[in-house]
């Protein structure tokens, strides 16, 4: 196929526009699913951010993560803050 004929078939401009239209409709995705909880448990926390469990766990118990429990040795609950700032790492270390 010629690049004429390629580009009778989609164009730069389609390209860009269709990957704009993606970006955002992630951003919103990701900012609805951040707004709708207040805590996190660690199961949860990890699930969103691909981090393993025993980590998420690990990182409470040392502070890393912003988390509180209840009561001594019980279920951690960690602030959606801290999944904002995942978020936000990550994304920096890409750059």
């Amino acid at each position: 196929m010629t690049t004429d004929e390629l580009n009778q078939l989609v164009t730069r401009r389609d390209l860009e526009q269709f990957y704009n239209k993606l970006i955002n409709d992630i951003g919103h995705t990701i900012a609805s699913n951040l707004n709708t909880k207040e805590f996190y448990s660690p199961k949860e926390f990890s699930e969103s951010t691909g981090m393993k469990y025993s980590t998420v766990v690990h990182y409470c118990n040392t502070g890393k993560l912003k988390a509180r429990q209840d009561r001594s040795g019980g279920t951690w609950s960690i602030h959606v803050s801290e999944l904002e700032r995942f978020a936000y790492e990550a994304n920096e270390n890409i750059r």
